[in-house]
C-alpha cells in the first residue's frame, strides 16, 4: 500500500473508532453510576446508623433524668418518673432528640451538614424486663449503692451492735443448756406428780393383805359364833322348848293367872308345870338376844366395803397403777436422757452456767435408777400373779360363803339347827400375792412412802409442803410478772388493710403471735448466720438501711443520755432518716411499728409489736435465767432455799429420796420466777428506750432487787449491798435487739420485699398526706431502674437516579433490595439504667 493510501486508511479508522468508543463508554457508565450510586446511598445509610446509635443513647440518658424526685428524695432511690407530667415530657424529649438528624426541625434557623432532613425518625423506649425496684435483686443494688459510703458510719454509730453477733454467738452453749434444765424442771415436777399418783394406787394394794385379813376374820367370826351357839346348853334349851312349846306355854299361862289372882281357887302349880315355866321362862328374851348378837356378825361378814381397798375398785386400782406405771416410765426415761443430754452441752457453757447446773442435777441418777421398779412392781401384782382374777374370786368366794352362813343364822332362829351340829365351812381362804413382803418390793415401797408422805413432830405436813409453798410462791412471783408483759401494746400505729395488702400482693404472715414461752432459749442459733456466707453481708447492709430509714416504738423517745435542749424534756424528740427526713404519720405510715413489721410480717401494727416483744423478751428470759446462775449472790440464795426445801422434805429420815426432785423442782422454779421478774423490769427500761446488760453477771447489775426481797428473803439485797462496778457491762438498746434479731430471723428476699412495702407504703403517704391510704398510686410494680432506648431511622436513596433505577434495573432482584432498604426502618437500641 502506498503511503498516501496508508494515511487515509488509518485516518478512516480513527474517525470509525471515535463512534465505539462514545458507545462504550455510554455502555460502561450507566451501570458504574448505578453502581457508585446505590454505593453512597448505603454509605449514607451507614452513616445514619451511627446517628441513630448516639440518638438512641442520648434518649436513653434523657429519660433515665426523669427520675421519681419524692422516691429519691426520701430513699435514695431511683426510678423513671410515674407521674403524667414527667411522661409527657419524656414524648417531648423524643421529638428533640430527633432533630439530630434535622437541625433545623423546630423551624429556629439551625443549619449544619446533616443530610438526613428528609428522613423518617422515630425514638421510643420500652422498660427492660426485669429492671424494677420490685425485683429484689435490683432494689438490693440500688440500697446497697445508696449505702456504699454510709454503712461504715452507721455501723459506728450504732454502739457496737455488730459485736453483738458474736456476743449471741458465745451465748448460744449457755441459751441451749438453759433449754435443757428447764426441761428437766419441768419433768422433775411432772415425775413428782406422777409418783405421787402411782404411790397413792400402790398404797391402795398394799392395804389388800389387811383388807382380805378382815375379810376372812370377820367370816370366821361368823362362822365360829354359829357354831358356838350350836353347842351350848341355851341352844339346846330354846330348841326343847320349841318341840314342847304347847306345854311350855300352858304352864307359862297358869303361872300368869296365879301370879296376877286371876285363877280359880283349886287351880294351882303341878311340880313337872313349876319345873318348865322355871327352866323356859326367860327363852322368849333368848331369842331376841340371839338375832341381836347374829346381826353385827351378819353384817360384819356381808359387809365388803373397805378404805382405801375393796374387791369392787381393786380391779380399777390395778389397771390405774399400770397406767401411771408408763406415764412414769417414760417421764423418768425422758428424764434420764435430759439428764444425758445437759451434761454434755455443759462441756462447752460458761464455767458458771456449768458449775451451777451440774451441781443441780447430779443426784437426779438416784431417782432415775429406779424406772424399772414402777412398771416392774406392776408386773409382778398383775401379770406374773394375777390379781385382778385373784379379787374377783376372792369376791365369789364371798358371795357364795356368807350367804351360806346367813342361811345356818336363819335355821338357829327357828331352831332347825340340831343343837350341837355344825355342817358350814368354818373359814374361807382369800388368794392375793403380797408383793412388799414375797415381792421384795419392800424398800421400793418405803422410797415411795418417804416420796410422798411426810413426818414430823408436830403432827403437820411441813417436810414436802416446805418444796410446795416454795413452789408455789414462785408461781404466782412468775405470773404476776408475766402480767405485765402480757396483752396486746399500746399503739397508735395503722394498720395494713385488706386493700393495700391486696395492692400491695402481700397477704401478711399468718396465724396467731407466739408467745414469749414459745421464745425461751432454743429459739435463737447464730448458726444459720454463719452458713449464709455471703447473704450476711447484705442482710446486714440492708438491716442498717432499714434502720435508718423506718420507724420503730421508740421512735420519738429520747435516747439514754442523750440530754433534752433548753425546752426541757417535754419538748418532742424527732428521729430523723439517712435522707435527713423527719419520721412523722405525715411520711411514716406505719409510723411507731415499721421495725416491727419487718420482723413479724402481720399487717396488724398491734401484733407485730406484741410479736417482737415477746421475742425480745423470750430472749431476756433466757439471758436472765442463765444470770440466776451467773450472778453468784442469787446463785447461792436460790441454792440455800432448794437445799432447805429439799432437807425439809427429808427430815428426821423420811423423803431423803425425793430431795434430788425437789431440790432441782424448787430451783427451777425460783430461776425461772427471778429470770420473768427481771425480764419484765428489763422491758420497761428497753421501752423507754434505755440500755440493759446483755448478760448479767453482777449484783448491781439486776433491776428488781426490792422485788426480789418478797420471793428470796427480805436479807436478800441487804445481805449483798448494792456497790456499782467500774467495768462497763455490754448493753444492748431495743433496737440494737431488734437489729440482732431481724438479721437472725428473717430471710433475705421476706426482708427486702417487707422494705418494698414500707418503701410503698411511704411515698404514697408523703403523696396523700392524709390519715389512711385507700389506693396505692406509687407502686414498685410500676417503676423502671432500666430502659431499651431505640431509634429507627428511614431515608430514600437520593444518589441514585430513578429513571436509570427504572430503566436499567427494574425488574431485577437489585431493585428489590434497594425498594426495601428505602421502605425498611433500621433500629438501633441502647440499654440505659440507674
Amino acid at each position: 500500500m502506498k503511503k498516501g493510501q496508508k494515511k487515509k486508511y488509518i485516518s478512516a479508522r480513527r474517525r470509525g473508532s471515535r463512534g465505539i468508543i462514545t458507545v462504550f463508554v455510554t455502555l460502561i457508565m450507566v451501570p458504574v453510576v448505578a453502581i457508585t450510586g446505590i454505593m453512597v446511598d448505603v454509605s449514607r445509610l451507614k452513616l445514619y446508623s451511627s446517628q441513630a446509635v448516639m440518638a438512641a443513647d442520648a434518649y436513653g440518658e434523657v429519660i433515665l433524668s426523669e427520675f421519681d424526685n419524692l422516691l429519691k428524695e426520701l430513699y435514695g432511690l431511683f426510678s423513671v418518673t410515674q407521674n403524667k407530667e414527667g411522661l409527657a415530657a419524656i414524648d417531648t424529649l423524643a421529638k428533640h432528640m430527633g432533630y439530630s438528624f434535622n437541625p433545623n426541625g423546630d423551624k429556629k434557623g439551625l443549619s449544619g451538614f446533616m443530610p438526613y432532613q428528609d428522613a423518617d425518625v422515630v425514638l421510643t423506649y420500652e422498660k427492660v424486663p426485669g429492671a424494677s425496684l420490685s425485683d429484689n435483686n435490683v432494689l438490693m443494688t440500688q440500697i446497697a449503692a445508696f449505702m456504699k459510703y454510709r454503712v461504715v458510719q452507721e455501723a459506728l454509730e450504732a454502739g457496737g451492735i455488730l459485736d453483738t453477733l458474736g456476743e449471741f454467738d458465745s451465748l448460744d452453749s449457755d441459751m441451749d443448756a438453759m433449754e435443757s434444765r428447764n426441761e428437766i424442771t419441768d419433768s422433775c415436777s411432772k415425775a413428782l406428780g406422777q409418783i405421787d399418783d402411782y404411790y397413792q394406787e400402790l398404797k391402795k394394794l398394799a392395804a389388800y393383805p389387811d383388807y382380805i385379813e378382815e375379810r376372812q376374820e370377820a367370816f370366821e367370826g361368823y362362822s365360829k359364833e354359829l357354831t358356838d351357839i350350836a353347842k351350848s346348853d341355851e341352844y339346846a334349851a330354846y330348841v326343847e322348848y320349841l318341840e314342847d312349846k304347847t306345854d311350855i306355854d300352858a304352864a307359862k299361862e297358869k303361872y300368869d293367872r296365879i301370879a296376877e289372882g286371876n285363877a280359880a281357887d283349886d287351880e294351882t302349880m303341878t311340880a313337872e308345870e313349876q319345873e318348865l315355866y322355871e327352866k323356859y321362862v326367860d327363852v322368849e328374851a333368848y331369842k331376841e338376844d340371839l338375832e341381836e348378837q347374829l346381826e353385827d356378825y351378819e353384817t360384819a361378814a356381808g359387809d365388803n366395803s373397805g378404805d382405801p381397798i375393796h374387791f369392787d375398785n381393786t380391779k380399777e386400782t390395778i389397771q390405774n397403777l399400770e397406767k401411771h406405771a408408763k406415764e412414769l416410765e417414760k417421764t423418768l426415761k425422758t428424764l434420764d436422757e435430759q439428764v444425758e443430754k445437759l451434761q454434755g452441752q455443759l462441756e462447752s457453757c460458761s464455767e458458771e452456767v456449768k458449775e451451777g447446773i451440774r451441781t443441780e442435777i447430779e443426784d437426779l441418777k438416784k431417782i432415775t435408777e429406779h424406772t424399772d421398779d414402777f412398771m416392774g412392781t406392776y408386773v409382778l401384782i398383775e401379770t406374773t400373779h394375777k390379781d385382778i382374777q385373784n379379787n374377783a374370786d376372792n369376791q365369789e368366794l364371798m358371795e357364795e360363803e356368807v350367804p351360806k352362813l346367813d342361811t345356818v343364822k336363819e335355821n338357829l332362829l327357828t331352831g332347825n339347827v340340831e343343837p350341837g351340829d355344825s355342817y358350814w365351812a368354818k373359814t374361807v381362804t382369800l388368794l392375793w400375792y403380797d408383793f412388799l413382803e414375797d415381792g421384795g418390793k419392800k424398800d421400793f415401797y418405803q422410797k415411795l412412802k418417804e416420796i410422798c408422805e411426810s413426818e414430823s413432830d408436830d403432827d403437820e405436813e411441813g417436810d414436802k409442803k416446805a418444796g410446795d409453798k416454795k413452789k408455789k410462791e414462785a408461781e404466782e412471783a412468775r405470773k404476776k410478772a408475766e402480767k405485765e408483759l402480757e396483752g396486746d401494746e399500746e399503739t397508735g400505729a395503722r394498720d395494713i388493710t385488706a386493700e393495700l395488702a391486696g395492692q400491695l400482693g402481700s397477704n401478711g404472715a399468718s396465724g396467731n403471735v407466739p408467745s414469749l414461752t414459745d421464745y425461751f432459749s432454743g429459739g435463737l442459733s447464730f448458726e444459720k448466720l454463719a452458713q449464709a456466707g455471703s447473704q450476711v453481708v447484705d442482710r446486714i447492709l440492708l438491716a442498717f438501711y432499714d434502720f435508718g430509714m423506718f420507724s420503730s416504738r421508740v421512735s420519738g423517745v429520747r435516747p439514754e443520755g442523750e440530754e433534752a435542749p433548753a425546752g426541757g424534756d417535754s419538748e418532742e424528740y424527732a428521729d430523723y432518716s439517712l435522707t435527713k427526713v423527719k419520721m412523722s404519720k405525715d411520711v411514716n405510715y406505719l409510723y411507731g411499728a415499721e421495725l416491727e413489721y419487718l420482723l413479724g410480717g402481720y399487717n396488724s401494727s398491734v401484733s407485730n409489736l406484741n410479736h417482737t416483744r415477746n421475742i425480745i423478751c423470750g430472749v431476756r428470759l433466757a439471758m436472765n435465767f442463765a444470770s440466776s446462775y451467773s450472778v453468784r449472790e442469787v446463785n447461792e440464795t436460790i441454792t440455800t432455799i432448794a437445799d432447805t426445801a429439799a432437807k425439809a422434805v427429808a427430815a428426821t429420815g423420811v423423803g431423803a429420796a425425793a430431795a434430788p426432785l425437789v431440790r432441782v423442782a424448787v430451783s427451777g422454779a425460783l430461776r425461772l420466777a427471778f429470770a420473768t421478774m427481771e425480764t419484765a423490769a428489763d422491758w420497761s427500761s428497753l421501752k423507754a428506750r434505755k440500755s440493759v446488760v446483755l448478760f448479767k453477771r453482777k449484783f448491781d447489775e439486776l433491776e428488781t432487787v426490792d422485788a426480789l426481797r418478797g420471793l428470796l428473803g427480805e436479807e436478800f439485797g441487804k445481805k449483798y449491798g448494792s456497790g456499782s462496778s467500774d467495768k462497763k457491762s455490754f448493753s444492748l438498746t431495743y433496737e440494737n435487739y431488734l437489729f440482732v434479731l431481724i438479721c437472725l430471723l428473717v430471710d433475705d428476699n421476706t426482708l427486702l420485699s417487707r422494705t418494698s412495702n414500707l418503701i410503698t407504703l411511704n411515698v404514697n403517704q408523703a403523696q396523700n398526706s392524709g390519715d389512711t391510704l385507700s389506693t396505692l398510686s406509687f407502686k414498685m410494680a410500676d417503676t423502671v431502674t432500666a430502659v431499651e432506648a431505640t431509634c429507627k431511622v428511614k431515608e430514600d436513596f437520593v444518589v441514585l437516579p430513578k429513571n436509570i433505577l427504572e430503566l436499567y434495573l427494574k425488574g431485577t432482584g437489585t431493585e428489590s433490595l434497594i425498594n426495601v432498604l428505602e421502605d425498611h426502618y433500621f433500629g438501633y437500641s441502647i440499654i440505659r439504667g440507674y
